[in-house]
């Protein structure tokens, strides 16, 4: 649902990429709206601090675009590293780079780009995690002051760019079925060896509304069998069995 802010800028925004066809119109309204230098939206699959698959629309120059690719440059990218592992958005000032990511931020300045940025890192119920960016050359205390202003804006459209991005990638037919929170509570307590009794007990709710719980899930996974929609909900990454999967 789109948030009450009555920032103009947002209102066009929201309504622009809520439009777009695809993902990089999406950016390229945000960017537009406003006024930033550049914005880029990296999807992947993070896998013990590895960045696999990724799925990249930038409205950074082409010419950077093959320079940073044949560099390499993903490797060592301090906000690529720091954005795959945070949780909470943040601005660049706040990374540190490591000596070798130096010579990435070096020749990033001589192509024009700013040193000032922030990223907002997205991750759905399945775990895909996706981190959007807003760099700009402005100065200091202005881009303070534009953070401040619209950090709370830019992090829902975070969202609503990683959600045009599942469209763009899966259609109507996204493979990840939309679960609520009391189900994938449910699969996860499951997942780790729980009865239907312990699980209610555990949320604090009935044994049949655990039941419920659990056969919704299991039809929205498609599985004829309680044990496959588990399985399969670890496979999606909507669970790990490890892990308590809500924040």
């Amino acid at each position: 649902m789109r948030g009450t802010s009555d920032n103009p800028k947002f209102e066009h925004a929201f309504n622009e990429i809520k439009a777009a066809s695809n993902v990089d119109t999406a950016i390229r309204s945000l960017q537009a709206a406003y006024d930033v230098d550049y914005v880029t939206y990296h999807l992947a699959q993070t896998i013990m601090d590895r960045i696999d698959a990724p799925f990249v629309r930038t409205t950074y120059p082409d010419a950077w675009v093959s320079r940073y690719l044949l560099n390499g440059y993903v490797k060592i990218d301090p906000v690529v590293r720091e954005g795959f592992l945070r949780q909470l958005p943040f601005d660049w000032s706040e990374v540190e780079p490591t000596p070798e990511a130096y010579a990435l931020l070096v020749d990033a300045q001589k192509h024009g780009l700013g040193g000032n940025g922030y990223s907002i890192p997205v991750a759905d119920k399945a775990r895909r995690r996706s981190l959007l960016s807003i760099n700009s050359d402005l100065p200091v205390d202005r881009w303070q002051e534009l953070v401040a202003n619209c950090r709370m804006e830019w992090t829902e459209l975070a969202h609503l760019i990683h959600g045009k991005a599942m469209l763009e990638l899966y259609g109507e037919h996204d493979p990840v079925p939309s679960l609520s929170p009391r189900e994938i509570e449910c699969l996860h307590w499951t997942a780790l060896g729980k009865d239907y009794k312990d699980i209610a007990l555990i949320l604090d709710i009935s044994e049949h509304t655990t039941r419920d719980y659990l056969k919704t899930a299991r039809f929205k996974l498609g599985c004829a069998t309680l044990s496959a929609a588990t399985t399969k909900a670890v496979q999606l990454r909507i669970i790990t069995p490890l892990t308590y999967p809500l924040k």
